[in-house]
């Protein structure tokens, strides 16, 4: 900040020396209207000369006062004392050769120097404490930024974190509790056909069935779609995890360009944690679409990277499938919309777009900051599946 401001004084003495040398010409330009004698041109010289150079030294004078007083009240204090002490200078200089060419009484020429060295002095100080100001709330809204960042941040990691819990919870606790009763009812019925009571043997198997139905269909669907399964392992397993439950009949690819293959191996888990979920849901809701909505037999998810800068990388993920298509007319979101704004909000990108050959294809990209972490060690490499 000290930086921005000295340079910031620098930008305001420049203004005020401009302004000191208009203030030299229109004096020198003046002794020629009051001059008539032969010697009118060394008079504008001496005139013009000194008003500048006594305009510059007191330029230079109040910016190094202002390089120690930060408050710009008293540097305009100080800044006006000043200028009374240089008008005051100049006159004593000016007067000698004024008077004897018959030019304007000693007043006037301390007034005008007066006049004109507040003026440019003033609107180089005016140019500074505006810049000053500008740099100041720039600075406040980047704060401000930075903690609506934060805010967001941390309410990103207690969304993942409830996620978590609830998933863990879900798998663990409740299927775990699924499992128990449908098998004690399976237990139950065993017993009743043994001893001969079978009549409600097939309903308490019908229940277990319900039960596990229920356990499969629903609890593990909704465990996965609070935190997908292989998340924490990284995008590439989390998406082979979620085209893996898909059914033999849909054939599956997953190609990593060179450079995330790379990347892949050398960091293991190169995308964040909540960038690799908004990967995840979107590539799910398109793989849901194609195979609902198009008919699809056939999906290939392809995911590349490039450096934009030397800390900023850009994702980049393809999904293409062969259904249908998209119907005739605008493209429509849809349940893609949701997932589009929180890549926008990330500052990505998501499109829905028709295949030359048919199908659709949905295009993400998605800056984010790669994670470091241990090496992967170098094994087969996870290009197709």
């Amino acid at each position: 900040m000290a930086a921005v401001t000295n340079r910031r004084l620098g930008v305001a003495a420049s203004v005020a020396a401009l302004n000191m040398l208009a203030f030299a010409v229109l004096v020198a330009e003046q002794a020629i209207e009051w001059s008539a004698e032969g010697s009118a041109t060394s008079l504008i010289w001496w005139v013009g000369g000194t008003t500048l150079a006594l305009g510059l030294v007191l330029v230079l004078a109040v910016l190094l006062l202002a390089a120690l007083v930060r408050s710009w009240w008293l540097r305009l204090c100080a800044g006006v004392g000043l200028a009374v002490v240089q008008a005051l200078v100049r006159t004593l200089l000016l007067l000698p050769a004024i008077a004897a060419d018959g030019g304007p009484p000693g007043a006037v020429v301390w007034a005008t120097g007066m006049t004109g060295y507040s003026v440019a002095l003033g609107a180089g100080l005016l140019v500074g404490a505006l810049l000053v100001r500008e740099d100041r709330e720039r600075a406040r809204r980047e704060a401000e930024e930075d903690r609506a960042r934060q805010a967001i941040a941390e309410l990103e990691g207690e969304e993942l974190r409830v996620r978590r819990m609830v998933a863990d919870r879900l798998h663990g606790g409740v299927q775990h509790r699924l499992v128990v009763i449908a098998s004690g009812l399976d237990r139950a019925a065993a017993e009743l056909e043994g001893s001969g009571s079978g009549r409600w043997a097939p309903a308490l198997r019908e229940w277990a069935a319900d039960l596990d139905e229920l356990r499969e269909e629903q609890v593990r669907s909704l465990s996965h779609s609070l935190f997908p399964s292989g998340a924490d392992l990284g995008t590439y397993e989390a998406i082979r995890a979620l085209l893996d439950r898909l059914p033999t009949s849909v054939a599956t690819t997953v190609v990593l360009g060179p450079r995330m293959r790379d990347l892949v191996h050398e960091h293991r888990s190169p995308l964040p944690l909540v960038d690799r979920l908004v990967v995840v849901y979107a590539v799910e809701e398109a793989v849901t679409n194609a195979l609902k909505h198009g008919g699809a037999e056939a999906v290939t998810v392809t995911i590349e990277i490039a450096q934009d800068t030397e800390a900023l990388w850009m994702l980049d993920v393809t999904v293409d499938d062969d259904g249908s298509g998209l119907p005739a007319g605008p493209t429509v979101l849809s349940g893609l919309a949701r997932h589009r704004s929180r890549a926008e909000a990330r500052g990505g990108s998501l499109e829905l777009t028709r295949l030359p050959a048919g199908g659709a294809r949905l295009h993400l990209v998605l800056p984010f900051v790669p994670e470091t972490g241990q090496p992967v060690v170098a094994a087969s490499s996870p290009g197709t599946g």
